[in-house]
């Protein structure tokens, strides 16, 4: 009866089995148990989920900046070198002097007057270009004309008034004793009206009139 009371053993098959399934079923569990906690796993596993996206490969626009291109530099220079000046000493040729033509004197023969009349009428003549010289003539009434010691310069209105004035200008040197012109008479004290004689070269309006002393000596040219 002593074998009624021994235990029977399990078969040794079954217990490596059932220790594989408790520590299979133990590992996990003490695994998620150490890592629940961790804060060096949570965090790893936040950064892994927010992790940057990948850098996008397009080329970026190119710059607009407004700073201006830099400007070429300026071409070389071809302005040719001055010329050096000469050391050369010699003496300039001397400059000719012109002599100027002597004046000439103003013929004494003019309209059958006097000489010294004539004189003074060839030098109007050529200072204001008159052509129509009257001299010796007859005359009904009193009048120097017919000695040849007055002459009528036919002139308009213009050069009537230059030729008076310059006579009066210089009447002594011109050996003038009166000029008559446009109706007044002036002896080189001032104009003075002269009666009303009818007509245009009667009151003397076309022509200068202008009487000389007997005898004068005059100095002028032409």
């Amino acid at each position: 009866m002593a074998g009624r009371h021994r235990k029977k053993k399990a078969p040794q098959w079954k217990l490596p089995a059932g220790i594989a399934a408790a520590v299979a079923t133990a590992l996990p569990a003490s695994m998620w148990l150490t890592t629940a906690g961790s804060p060096d796993v949570e965090a790893a596993s936040a950064a892994l989920a927010l992790q940057a996206p990948p850098v996008s490969s397009v080329t970026p626009p190119p710059s607009t900046s407004s700073t201006p291109p830099s400007s070429p530099a300026p071409p070389p220079s071809t302005t040719a070198a001055p010329p050096k000046p000469t050391t050369s000493t010699k003496a300039p040729a001397p400059v000719k002097k012109t002599v100027p033509a002597a004046t000439a004197s103003c013929s004494t023969s003019l309209a059958g007057t006097k000489p010294h009349v004539a004189q003074v009428g060839n030098h109007i003549k050529a200072k204001f270009g008159v052509t129509n010289i009257g001299g010796v003539a007859g005359r009904a009434n009193a009048s120097d004309h017919p000695s040849g010691l007055a002459l009528d310069f036919m002139v308009d209105t213009a050069t009537g008034n230059a030729i008076a004035d310059y006579i009066l200008a210089n009447q002594k040197d011109f050996g003038v004793t009166y000029v008559i012109w446009r109706q007044r008479y002036n002896d080189g004290s001032g104009w003075d009206t002269m009666e009303d004689r009818g007509g245009a070269t009667a009151n003397h309006m076309d022509h200068v009139h202008v009487s000389f002393a007997k005898s004068a000596k005059v100095n002028v040219s032409c």
